[in-house]
């Protein structure tokens, strides 16, 4: 039934008086009663009984107006907790977050907000699959990429760099000297599995690209097997700067053609969210955690003084 139709039948039953119905339900008289009659009319049934002075509900009117009653008491009740959880940091948020990023520096993060608000009902997916968000039931994920998702709401959270990097010891091993950008081809290429089969450089000072073509030995989505490949001596990996810095800062790992700005798979971190939802208490904090904290990880993340 019609919402409007349960207020008016409401506004009915309780002032007894069409006329007054019809003031409490913002209509006329003469519409309150058309509309009176097409509802008996569904249910086959006369719900009013009119005397000169008021109306009186029926059998059928008395169980319509019970009825009535308990759904709108059922909607506001709905209405209250949904204010509630705009309010407060509560309820289910579905949230997918990259692998390398993901295990190397976010699950601490949201395993603290977890801690901080036992209300949350958290569904974490850790995978690089961003698709359609509505499409995947997700509020919101964290996504690397040159070309943000298009119709859907994305906050730019920092530049994200990538560097070849291999073990001092895969160097000596296999009396490599890699100069220019083709020399990668000596090498054997742990990478991404969305890299595809070419490597692209961009020369010093900005100077034009340099695409190289190269199969990857070993790829993965999972950033953490690539590290410890390259951490293993198996070739040269392609990586985000946040997977190897602390490696090159401890002289685990070494850079390669360092005076070339390498492209990976995304040169900036992006927090997307569906534009067709409004966002809940919990899903705007959840930003708020996922934007402050790694804007201040991201200078960490630096190049300039690795080796």
């Amino acid at each position: 039934m019609d919402l409007n139709l349960v207020r008016m039948f409401i506004a009915i039953a309780e002032s007894r008086n069409l006329t007054d119905a019809a003031r409490r339900s913002g209509m006329t008289r003469s519409n309150v009663s058309r509309r009176l009659k097409a509802l008996e009319r569904e249910y086959g049934a006369q719900l009013l009984r009119r005397t000169t002075r008021h109306v009186e509900l029926t059998q059928a009117g008395r169980i319509l107006y019970g009825h009535c009653q308990q759904a709108m008491n059922e909607l506001q009740d709905a209405q209250r907790k949904i204010e509630q959880m705009h309010r407060t940091v509560s309820g289910e948020i579905r949230v997918r977050i990259p692998t390398g990023l993901g295990h190397f520096y976010l699950k601490p993060l949201i395993l603290e907000f977890c801690k901080n608000h036992p209300e949350l009902q958290l569904r974490l997916v850790i995978n690089d699959q961003i698709h359609d968000l509505v499409a995947s039931k997700v509020d919101l994920a964290i996504h690397i990429t040159s070309a943000p998702l298009v119709d859907h709401v994305a906050t730019k959270v920092c530049d994200i760099r990538w560097c070849l990097v291999c073990t001092p010891q895969y160097l000596q091993q296999h009396a490599l000297h890699l100069e220019q950008p083709v020399d990668l081809k000596q090498a054997r290429l742990i990478a991404p599995l969305a890299l595809g089969q070419r490597v692209e450089f961009t020369g010093p000072g900005g100077a034009g690209k340099v695409l190289v073509q190269h199969g990857a030995s070993i790829q993965s989505g999972d950033y953490q097997f690539l590290f410890n490949a390259a951490s293993q001596g198996l070739g040269i990996a392609l990586l985000p700067s946040y997977a190897v810095c602390e490696a090159l800062k401890r002289g685990d790992l070494v850079r390669v053609l360092q005076r070339y700005e390498v492209m990976g798979i995304g040169n900036a971190l992006y927090v997307v969210r569906a534009s067709n939802r409004q966002p809940s208490a919990a899903t705007v904090a959840f930003i708020d955690l996922l934007t402050t904290s790694v804007r201040a990880m991201a200078p960490h993340w630096d190049l300039h003084d690795a080796p």
